[in-house]
């Protein structure tokens, strides 16, 4: 907290005492009564005038949805009356104020709490943070200044908007809960898999009538039962790349949530492995309390700089079902986060990568060598993915201008035809 006197005050103050002095000495006494009321008030200001201590709290919404407008509430209390108190938002460029309102003054009565209300929209999804609130007081008087920066803590979990539902995968091993993916068994479901003659134990209701009725026998109409099952979405947020506002690894978490919302709402329990400079586990569950905590763990992945990427040791294989389909979500410009999906594989887990096309989010050049380095670039990234395809694991690449539906359908077919 910084205190100090006003402008006002050093010039009422230095010029009345220069006017008293001017007046002595010239024999002018029009003078002390012109300044004379001038350097009371500062006697007076100056003898009436106690210190606030101001205290600050930002308040804000937990979560919200890309394009809300929210209300960032701020909060001021002060032990003094602080008839004139000036606050000043400073916010990053994904929260934007309405109507451009981040100054507001107010009066603040001892002992009393008052709440500001600044409108914000959220024009990008992630963690948004309200940045920095200043806040300056002034006695009545204008006299004394007492100013205040606090950083705000009031974190927003911004979602991304509900558009991506139909980007489902199907696991290669259903589980016998009731979901939406057609089981190759036959039982009881809602889809046609063929018409067989009567077998002792068939359910009466499964007759077909009308075949029975035309070959003159009982036939019984068979279906596939409705089935879900796990899927773990591997996301790599070891390396990033990109311009601010098309960051490589947002992408990738964006293409995970998508995947995750939309095979949660498939009945299918999603677990998601977050492999950084550290390792975050999320075991597979249903539920919305599930995808509330999946959306907002996502929601918090930074990419922090490191010197190796997590080994495969590190990983909880222990708990990674062999009948869970694994989808790595990377933009393979790491060789060691490049190998694990190989390992995997290897180690008979059924598991495919989806390529975010990190050359997508590369700045373009004028410099020669520039241009030459970032081709050799693409092309190690090249032979790693096609080095990853040799060992059995199917890749598909997603390209920034494609909906994450293109590749996820693509990636469904290659995985089923590998099968």
């Amino acid at each position: 907290m910084n205190r100090q006197t006003s402008p006002r005050y050093t010039i009422l103050l230095f010029g009345g005492v220069a006017a008293l002095i001017a007046a002595v000495v010239i024999g002018q006494p029009v003078l002390v009564a012109l300044v004379g009321p001038l350097v009371a008030m500062v006697i007076v200001a100056t003898a009436l005038h106690r210190w606030p201590d101001i205290e600050i709290e930002v308040r804000a919404p937990a979560r919200a949805v890309v394009g809300d407008e929210v209300d960032l509430v701020v909060s001021i209390s002060s032990n003094v009356g602080a008839p004139w108190v000036e606050i000043e938002l400073e916010l990053p460029p994904d929260v934007v104020p309405v109507d451009g309102i981040r100054h507001a003054i107010v009066a603040v009565e001892a002992g009393q709490r008052v709440d500001v209300r600044f409108p914000v929209a959220l024009a990008a999804w992630g963690v948004a943070q309200p940045g920095r609130v200043q806040v300056r007081a002034r006695d009545r008087f204008g006299m004394f200044i007492t100013s205040r920066v606090v950083r705000a803590d009031a974190a927003i979990r911004v979602h991304p908007e509900d558009g991506q539902r139909r980007a489902t995968l199907t696991p290669a091993r259903l589980r016998a809960r009731v979901g939406v993916h057609r089981s190759p068994r036959h039982g009881d479901g809602s889809e046609f898999a063929e018409v067989r003659p009567y077998r002792p134990g068939d359910p009466l209701r499964s007759l077909n009538w009308r075949v029975s009725a035309r070959r003159g026998d009982r036939w019984v109409t068979v279906r596939h039962p409705d089935r879900s099952g796990d899927l773990v979405f591997l996301l790599d947020s070891f390396a990033d790349l990109g311009p601010d506002h098309n960051r490589l690894t947002q992408r990738a978490v964006r293409a995970t949530m998508a995947l995750a919302e939309a095979s949660l709402g498939t009945h299918d329990r999603v677990g998601v492995l977050d492999v950084g400079r550290h390792v975050r586990w999320f075991r597979p569950q249903l539920g919305r309390l599930h995808q509330a905590r999946l959306l907002d763990g996502l929601l918090e992945t930074q990419v922090e700089p490191g010197l190796r990427a997590p080994s495969l040791a590190q990983l909880p294989l222990h708990e990674l079902s062999s009948d869970a389909l694994i989808v790595m979500v990377s933009g393979l410009t790491d060789p060691d986060m490049a190998a694990i999906p190989v390992e995997l594989r290897a180690r008979g887990l059924d598991i495919a990568v989806l390529d975010c096309a990190a050359e997508d989010h590369m700045q373009p050049s004028e410099d020669h060598i520039a241009q030459l380095t970032a081709r050799l670039w693409r092309l190690q990234r090249e032979r790693r993915r096609r080095w990853i395809e040799s060992q059995g694991v199917p890749v598909v690449v997603w390209r920034a201008d494609q909906p994450v539906e293109i590749p996820t359908a693509a990636l469904s077919r290659r995985a089923a035809v590998r099968r």
